[in-house]
């Protein structure tokens, strides 16, 4: 079976692609053909099948082929007697984002999955690509090209795992290793161009010489520079990311566009290379569930961090402020007690992407807590060897165990790895912390490494214990509306809850100076900023509940530190351990 795609920008200013395939010598009567419903590395269904219109099916003499629709994502094409015809539909591509399409008079970007359908039973056929830009664009993608605007891929899921820049986009090359590097930038703001070619070949250079070598012939970074907002999607042999166009200016914001780099391209080895078994081939039509997202993204984050120190572009004090902020948001998210890390990978299709106001309550992100068991991982196998081994060596074993023959692994396999590497038996402490709700002792896991947690209340009043009511506010709102309110808190056992209208406090018109942000580096979420209050005094509290004046009074309680901060050990305890977790 021979089949062609042909995509076509013929009128961008409508927001529609064309799609045609080919087909010649299919075995069938009758053909299915599928839409996906979600794109990998966002387990969320988005049902691609609904920005489909003018589905056509038309025989070697161009007659009508009948269509009919299956279910939701996949149609019936009664090709009968006739095995070579043709498939024609458009796509709308009307949302810029790194999960789905975008199509306007400026630029094309197709996430493949929400562009090509696939012919059910041939997604291991090969496929060649014609692209038919818009006149004067140019074509930037990680396909292997076969000739001008042509390309080919050896399975669908290449195809789909393949995005595509379209326009009049600048791009800058480098090389590391002889394989050339492209960062395809769309969109125009206050950044520096040639800086972000310096820093993004820095983090390519620290992960060659970590994983000894890359594991593409090309790669390209999609970046899209847009307006209030930021992201990004990782591919075989690219990645996509969004970023605020004019946050390049402020270096800790910069940092973070930087991370996100990092973040992508690791997972061209844990994910794409690396992934757990059950993340390929994929089920374009369902839900695929798996309880080792915690190592797929939560250990990717930990590296995107740790590289960006072994690259020179963070401090030992940046790493030591990010690694700080990650424990105080963990011990102040009461959900740590109620979701494992399987639990929390397995949930991301009802709970990461469809979060609700007791999220922070009953789940905890399987970023953040596989971060930390990145660390905690990280810092055992540097025990256990006495600074001979470290995680490093556990993902460059993982890359020549499983890259080789393209299958994934599983929990056991990875415990039997983690043994390989390090000597030891991590059961326990995949029950403990993996499979548990163990709480965790941050002091004592640092010292390990030769560090030391401070924890304190930050503010005006210097050490003096701020009040607490409770409450964490979305700036994206109406600054007093309550977004959650956290478990066991004054606030909740007075009867605030999420969506009411904090109006006044101490008959005082509520205004954003009664907050202060969850994060410094977090500028959507907020919690109360009480300073002036002791925890045990009174407040009264005003609140709009579906346009009903409603009057809370209770005692304050007493704040939790939020002020954490890391530091090295005066001795030289651990010292030999924490050169081999920094800098591998």
């Amino acid at each position: 079976m021979k089949l062609t795609y042909i995509l076509e920008i013929r009128e961008p200013q409508t927001g529609f692609c064309q799609v045609t395939m080919n087909v010649e010598n299919v075995s069938e009567d009758t053909t299915l053909i599928t839409m996906p419903a979600w794109t990998p590395g966002s387990y969320l269904i988005r049902d691609f099948s609904g920005n489909v219109r003018l589905l056509k099916a038309r025989s070697q003499d161009n007659e009508t082929i009948e269509i009919q629709r299956k279910d939701k994502s996949t149609w019936r094409i009664q090709n009968g007697s006739n095995r070579i015809f043709t498939i024609t539909y458009e796509v709308y591509a009307g949302n810029l984002s790194v999960r789905e399409s975008h199509v306007d008079s400026t630029h094309a970007y197709l996430n493949g999955s929400s562009v090509f359908m696939y012919l059910e039973g041939y997604k291991d056929q090969s496929v060649e690509l014609w692209i038919k830009p818009y006149e004067g664009w140019k074509v930037s993608t990680g396909l292997e090209k076969s000739g001008d605007n042509r390309y080919r891929a050896t399975n669908y899921d290449i195809l789909a795992d393949s995005p595509i820049e379209i326009g009049t986009h600048r791009s800058f090359v480098f090389n590391v290793e002889g394989k050339e590097h492209e960062i395809a930038i769309y969109g125009t703001g206050n950044e520096n161009a040639d800086k972000i070619v310096e820093d993004v070949k820095k983090i390519v250079e620290s992960y060659r010489e970590m994983m000894t070598g890359l594991p593409y012939k090309r790669y390209i970074f999609i970046i899209h520079l847009i307006q209030n907002g930021g992201g990004g999607l990782e591919h075989l042999n690219s990645c996509t990311i969004e970023f605020d166009k004019f946050d390049f200016s402020d270096p800790e914001k910069y940092k973070g566009f930087l991370h996100v780099v990092s973040h992508e391209f690791f997972h061209a080895w844990n994910v794409k290379r690396i992934r757990p078994v059950e993340l390929g081939p994929f089920n374009y039509k369902e839900e695929t569930y798996s309880t080792l997202l915690w190592v797929s993204e939560g250990i990717t984050d930990f590296y995107a961090h740790l590289t960006l120190l072994r690259a020179g572009i963070y401090t030992r004090e940046d790493y030591y402020k990010h690694l700080s902020s990650v424990i105080k948001v963990y011990d102040r998210t009461p959900g740590t007690k109620y979701e494992s890390a399987s639990d929390s990978s397995f949930d991301a299709w009802i709970k990461f992407y469809k979060p609700t106001a007791n999220n922070i309550n009953s789940y905890v992100s399987y970023y953040l807590k596989g971060e930390v068991l990145g660390f905690m991982l990280d810092s055992r196998i540097c025990e256990y060897t006495k600074g001979a081994r470290n995680l490093d060596d556990l993902y460059r074993h993982l890359m020549e165990k499983y890259n080789r023959d393209g299958r994934g692994f599983t929990e056991k396999d990875l415990l039997s790895a983690l043994t390989d590497i390090s000597g030891s038996d991590f059961f326990p402490f995949f029950t403990k912390y993996v499979k548990g709700t163990e709480a965790i002792d941050f002091p004592a896991e640092l010292k390990k490494i030769g560090l030391t947690l401070e924890k304190k209340h930050s503010g005006e009043n210097g050490s003096e214990v701020p009040a607490y009511m409770g409450l964490i506010f979305n700036s994206s709102s109406n600054p007093g509306n309550v977004h959650a309110v956290i478990e066991n808190s004054p606030a909740q056992k007075a009867g605030i809850y999420p969506g009411d209208e904090i109006v006044a406090i101490d008959n005082f018109r509520f205004s954003p100076s009664f907050t202060k942000k969850f994060l410094d580096a977090n500028s959507r979420i907020f919690v109360e900023n009480l300073y002036g209050y002791k925890p045990g005094q009174k407040i009264s509290v005003h609140v709009f509940r579906r346009g009903i004046l409603m009057n809370f009074t209770f005692p304050l309680g007493m704040a939790q530190p939020d002020a954490y901060s890391i530091k090295e050990m005066e001795s030289d305890e651990g010292k030999i351990l924490r050169e081999k977790f920094l800098q591998g």
